[in-house]
């Protein structure tokens, strides 16, 4: 069998990569052949355009080569991850009790940094129940969350209940906002999980789910 090509970049590689990833986040463009070679001090065009279609056979480039800007990002430049702070257990059934300190960071959980948004606080939270499995979120996953104060209806969201007492706590559940009450709706078909209805005055939303991070054994 023909042997696979390597994935591996070599460093000439891994510098272009990250000039245009630089490049696209500055510009919202992506940089010409010779703006790529004058980066990674390469003279020769037809260099830089072999770098490059290497790039694209591993995978990490996409190029049309009509164009003289013609290229795009299609993965994360290997390696580059950032750190968020890990809050504890949410609920993905009956609601958890809320922390005395809910500022408390735990630890904290290195992302890739194509699971992040471009502007944010984003935090970490392990999943207890399975509520949300028919949205693809189990019991153990780790979920990240973008903090914000509302969110938009059918959006997986972290939702405070803050009253009745015998509810109170926090759940991740999808939002509903039907003018006079809330309804968070669970994503599981047993019958154990029940939406739960309130009214706006008695949760606060934490912020809107953006990823999940699944550890197979």
């Amino acid at each position: 069998m023909p042997r696979r090509p390597s994935k591996e970049l070599r460093p000439r590689q891994k510098a272009m990569l990250e000039f245009i990833r630089k490049f696209i986040e500055e510009h919202d463009y992506p940089p010409t052949i010779r703006e790529i070679g004058a980066a990674v001090g390469i003279s020769s065009t037809s260099v830089v355009n072999y770098n490059l279609n290497q790039l694209e056979e591993k995978g990490y480039i996409v190029r049309n080569r009509e164009v003289s800007r013609g290229l795009r990002l299609v993965k994360a430049t290997p390696g580059r991850t950032q750190t968020v702070p890990f809050y504890g257990e949410i609920a993905a059934g009956a609601p958890l009790p809320v922390p005395e300190d809910p500022t408390s960071i735990v630890d904290y959980v290195s992302v890739p940094m194509d699971m992040l948004p471009s502007s944010g606080d984003v935090f970490a939270l392990r999943v207890k129940g399975q509520s949300m499995i028919d949205a693809l979120v189990d019991d153990g996953d780790i979920v990240l969350v973008r903090s914000q104060p509302t969110v938009e209806t059918r959006e997986m969201a972290v939702v405070e209940i803050l009253e009745p007492p015998e509810e109170a706590g926090a759940t991740l559940k999808y939002f509903y906002h039907h003018g006079d009450h809330i309804e968070l709706r669970p994503a599981n078909p047993d019958p154990a999980y029940q939406p739960l209805i309130v009214a706006p005055d008695q949760v606060r939303v934490h912020g809107k789910v953006i990823g999940v991070i699944r550890r197979y054994q």
